[in-house]
């Protein structure tokens, strides 16, 4: 058995056409550009995909993700502070977020 079907679950599929995933705990942040996402991984790489940020959030969710800004959506388990003053999650690899008015309530969460 391959690594891919073991590991099923935790394998995000960012791009069908050419077979590409990620693995999902592997995942920091994603931040929608358009019809692109850009995905931060905790390696400190980063990716980008012909995908707007919506098309995966589902399926992130599921996993525990959550939707701070239209822009932005982050892996709960890399949070390493909020700042208040400036509605910003700082996350590891120095990565910011910006948490709009609506969605404060998720942070709850955190």
């Amino acid at each position: 058995m391959s690594n891919l079907t073991t590991h099923r679950d935790a394998l995000l599929t960012v791009d069908s056409k050419r077979n590409i995933a990620l693995f999902i705990d592997r995942i920091v942040m994603l931040k929608g550009e358009g019809n692109y996402t850009l995905f931060h991984l905790r390696d400190g790489k980063t990716k980008m995909y012909a995908h707007c940020i919506h098309s995966y959030e589902e399926i992130l969710r599921a996993k525990g993700f959550l939707r701070v800004h239209k822009s932005f959506m982050i892996n709960p388990q890399y949070v390493l502070n909020y700042n208040n003053d400036e509605s910003q999650i700082v996350m590891e690899n120095n990565l910011i977020a910006s948490v709009s008015r609506r969605r404060k309530g998720v942070l709850k969460e955190v």
